[in-house]
């Protein structure tokens, strides 16, 4: 609740609106024998009739029965009107609350989700994310719209009813609630049951979820190995742990039905028994015994709709425990309260003796310091895992560095808020990313504007436009989800168009040309090398051919520079490292010729 609280308090008002016409409809329900004992007692029987605040009018003997019966027509007709209004009402509160709480819950959660580190999303599991942002969001949005509605209507009811009872004669209401706290127990327990099975059953779910979402994301590896049996029978085994707490919580769920029937007729076999003889000596009216039985007969009825409602508690509970758990998990990264928007940078980067690792005792950079000028390309080349990507990430204020700092244009990157530092800068993947949008609405993914010759530019440049103009609707032509209906060049060629329409002073690109040909990657690298001039350009590669991009070349190794030279000194001094040749353990580029080549 303490996380939640936030997104329940703009709904505060409608939620006591709720409360106080659930509260007015359950005095008026439990109010609704009455007006038949003032005609049992007053009118046919001509006794008296202890009736609350209307006792001294009903008791008048100048009033006649006449008068008495149809105030008592008029009053249950008022009832009836009062209750129809407050449904009407609290129903209208809550789906409001219910919907709007729904919908900020979810957005609260999905930008949650971004803010959190690239740490947590390598930890977690995309379906159990996607379980958490539509199942379990949406078993609390019922439990608002429907189990806590008729939670608090009948609990509010069942207490009415037990001040009406103890009103009338204590020592008759005690007894026909003398079995309520057996039955209370009963509930309870078998409310546990259900919320332990229920919070097995949504892990399951999640657990299942990221099962399908995993196979159907690599479903042509999956075809292309012939192991749709293997995928099948994974599936299938998580499916069969999800049944199983599923029927366990049935089978908790069903058992506490019947036990409210057994509690609810030992109680009424109680009234029937005590009251009939309390009649029959005169201590009671008939009209006190037909509310006492409409009463018992109504009070385990509220009761047996609240624990039919425990499943929705539950359900809800353990989504809101799961929800919850993420929203407990702080951002890695944070700006600082001080932080400033960055202005338009030149493009001079200092590494000042940055020392990161991503497991501790395990570092990758190790007292890393590398000064970039404005303008000035440079290519990181090294072994795979000695932190060439991390040297990105930081930059991209992904992660913060344990030790040293990050400066831009001579300012401590940590001065800067992070979506303004990001907004100026240009990155290529070496996995290219596409939206399920338009080609045009992709390369301009996430600038507030930009006209269309702007892409046209940026797609000429980056050796896209051919392509295409030979779509079916060109720069409009709907991209399928991840850039399927595209083959690996043309999506990284999108990708770097994308970079080169921000314009940003500094421009990263990771494995760049890493899903081109040949024919490809020599076209797009001399269509970078314009893209490039006049921006700080980082360049992460192993491919010999992308060095003609650079100036000069930082050879990594450990975590630390161990050389600093121009693309021709690279080749020279490290011409063993460079080599062509399978199975090479020292080389840098070996990996990615080899690759070309199949």
């Amino acid at each position: 609740m303490r996380i939640l609280a936030p997104t329940v308090r703009p709904y505060t008002a409608h939620l006591l609106g709720t409360a106080l016409t659930l509260g007015l409809d359950a005095w008026l329900t439990a109010l609704r024998p009455w007006p038949l004992k003032v005609v049992i007692d007053r009118v046919i029987s001509e006794g008296s009739c202890r009736v609350p605040l209307f006792g001294q009018w009903i008791n008048n003997p100048d009033r006649d029965r006449i008068t008495i019966l149809a105030a008592a027509c008029a009053v249950t007709l008022i009832i009836a009107i009062g209750t129809g209004i407050c449904t009407y009402i609290y129903t209208m509160l809550l789906g409001t609350v219910s919907q709007g709480l729904l919908f900020l819950l979810r957005s609260r959660l999905f930008s949650h989700l971004q803010q959190l580190s690239l740490r947590f999303h390598d930890r977690i599991r995309l379906g159990d994310i996607m379980v958490r942002l539509t199942s379990d969001i949406s078993s609390i949005q019922m439990l608002i719209a429907r189990g806590l509605m008729q939670f608090l209507s009948n609990a509010l009811l069942v207490f009415f009813m037990l001040a009406m009872m103890l009103w009338l004669n204590w020592k008759f209401a005690l007894i026909a609630c003398s079995v309520t706290p057996l039955l209370f127990w009963s509930v309870w327990w078998h409310t546990r049951q259900i919320k332990a099975e229920s919070r097995s059953a949504r892990e399951s779910d999640g657990m299942l979820a990221a099962v399908a979402h995993e196979s159907l994301s690599m479903i042509r590896l999956v075809k292309g190995l012939g192991h749709e049996d293997l995928q099948q029978s994974t599936f299938d085994e998580q499916g069969r742990q999800s049944l199983q707490h599923y029927t366990a919580r049935l089978r908790h769920q069903s058992r506490m039905a019947p036990i409210v029937d057994i509690f609810a007729a030992a109680g009424l076999v109680l009234i029937m028994w005590f009251g009939a003889r309390e009649v029959i000596q005169g201590r009671l009216t008939t009209g006190d015994i037909i509310v006492f039985f409409s009463y018992v007969t109504n009070f385990y009825s509220p009761i047996r709709a609240m624990s039919r409602q425990a499943s929705v508690f539950t359900k809800a509970t353990v989504g809101a425990e799961r929800i919850a758990e993420v929203l407990a998990n702080e951002p890695e990264v944070r700006d600082r309260p001080t932080a400033r928007h960055a202005s338009t940078l030149k493009g001079a980067v200092l590494f000042e003796s940055v020392n990161f690792s991503y497991t501790e005792g395990q570092p990758v950079l190790r007292e890393f310091t590398l000064k970039i000028s404005p303008g000035e390309r440079i290519a990181i080349i090294g072994p795979t895992g000695v932190g060439k990507s991390t040297i990105i990430a930081l930059l991209l204020k992904l992660y913060e560095p344990h030790a040293g700092r990050i400066l831009l244009d001579g300012t401590d990157i940590r001065e800067f808020t992070a979506t303004s530092v990001r907004r100026q800068i240009g990155l290529v993947m070496e996995d290219s990313m596409l939206f399920r949008a338009s080609i045009r609405e992709n390369v301009l993914y996430g600038l507030s504007e930009g006209s269309g010759q702007d892409v046209a530019k940026a797609c000429r440049i980056a050796q896209a436009e051919e392509f295409i103009r030979r779509l079916p609707d060109g720069f409009d032509t709907i991209v399928a989800e991840s850039g399927k209906s595209l083959s690996g060049g043309q999506r990284q060629r999108l990708a770097i168009a994308r970079a080169i329409v921000r314009q940003a002073p500094i421009l990263l690109l990771d494995e760049p040309t890493s899903n081109l040909d040949i024919d490809s990657e020599s076209a797009v690298i001399q269509s970078l090398s314009g893209a490039t001039a006049g921006r700080t350009t980082i360049l992460i590669t192993h491919r010999p051919e992308t060095l003609k991009l650079v100036d000069r070349v930082i050879v990594l190794e450990a975590g630390r520079i161990i050389d600093d030279c121009s693309p021709e000194e690279v080749r020279l001094r490290y011409a063993n490292r460079l080599l062509d040749r399978p199975g090479n353990p020292q080389s840098f580029f070996a990996e990615g010729e080899n690759e070309k080549k199949s």
